[in-house]
């Protein structure tokens, strides 16, 4: 539009020499202006709900939950259960859990859990929000969290839906902890057998947490090294405020909202504990 008004607004002022000018300085001011328009829908789809029903949002977390559990091998203990339980009855309250738990059974014995996993991933990866994404992993490390440590075989089932889901990696990591705050240095080894109710824990390399995250951690959490400026730790800071933000997904059920909230608590409490360490207020 400006391409044309401003060729003939020159035209009328200077011939056709200004006219070329005019028109070529209207170009530019088009492209700017498609360029913005381009940008306003990208973030308008960035914010699109992926999960508009209880039922689509229902069949993944089954179909992922389902896929963590087997990574081990081993039975579903019973404090595995349980969260499944109050996951289910907090986010879909009006299904039957009866119902529910029937399905999530059939998941677990299905011998195409792999593919379902992927044609999970894959429609989670093109259409889902990464608030929807985080949401996701979280309820996934709440599963893993469940019986009070977390078995490397099943940590190594959320990564891989994380990566296929499209998450990047730091973006992983800074969610794992926020969850378990690993201090790394201090694991157990655990062969024994495992099923329902029983306190032995089997599946390979077992990492305890921590009472709380150490300053390099707060850094994983926030996505940035330690020799970010203080304007850059801000903005690493808003970001990572923004992820989290529990409004984002309340669409999801009332467990993953506060789940949210609880991670949110924590983005603020590593900003806080960095800007102490710096000095900064």
């Amino acid at each position: 539009m400006f391409t044309i008004v401003f060729f003939f607004v020159g035209l009328s002022f200077g011939g056709f020499s200004a006219g070329l000018i005019g028109g070529f300085i209207g170009y530019l001011i088009d492209q700017w202006r498609a360029s913005r328009r381009m940008r306003r829908f990208a973030e308008q789809q960035s914010e699109r709900q992926y999960y508009t029903s209880e039922g689509q949002f229902e069949d993944e977390i089954l179909v992922l939950i389902s896929y963590v559990a087997t990574a081990d091998k081993n039975k579903l203990r019973q404090s595995e259960l349980d969260y499944c339980k109050q996951f289910f009855q907090q986010n879909f309250p009006h299904a039957n859990l009866s119902e529910m738990l029937l399905k999530f059974k059939g998941y677990l014995d299905a011998p195409n859990l792999d593919s379902l996993c992927q044609v999970a991933c894959e429609n989670i990866r093109k259409f889902a929000t990464v608030h929807e994404k985080i949401a996701i992993i979280q309820a996934l490390f709440g599963f893993v969290k469940s019986d009070g440590s977390a078995n490397t075989l099943e940590l190594s089932a959320v990564q891989r839906i994380s990566d296929n889901c499209g998450l990047n990696r730091s973006t992983f990591e800074a969610l794992k902890s926020l969850y378990f705050n690993f201090s790394y240095s201090g694991y157990s080894y655990d062969y024994g057998s495992r099923s329902a109710g029983e306190d032995n824990y089997g599946g390979g390399r077992r990492f305890e947490t921590s009472s709380g995250p150490s300053l390099d951690e707060c850094y994983r959490i926030l996505e940035v090294s330690s020799d970010v400026s203080n304007d850059e730790l801000k903005k690493a800071y808003r970001v990572a405020a923004m992820k989290h933000h529990p409004d984002k997904v309340s669409h999801l059920g009332e467990d993953v909202r506060k789940q949210a909230e609880e991670k949110f608590a924590k983005v603020n409490e590593a900003y806080e504990k960095i800007k102490a360490s710096r000095g900064v207020k």
